[in-house]
């Protein structure tokens, strides 16, 4: 069977559940709501390149 890793440090998880804690309430199980992290109303994505159909075709070969 093989060993999942810890998401938090350098070992083997051992089931502590560490990273399952709330980062600003440490009594309560995480929910995933974002409060902790810095997420703004509105956010914008700076777009490099567009692949086209040819060139997808290319990259996978």
């Amino acid at each position: 069977m093989e060993s999942r890793k810890c998401v938090l440090y350098d070992r083997d998880c051992i089931g502590c559940l560490e990273c399952e804690i709330c980062d600003l309430d440490p009594n309560k199980i995480c929910d995933n709501c974002g409060k902790c992290l810095d997420i703004k109303d509105y956010a914008t994505i700076r777009i490099d390149k567009i692949v086209g159909l040819g060139e997808q075709k290319k990259r996978t070969k």
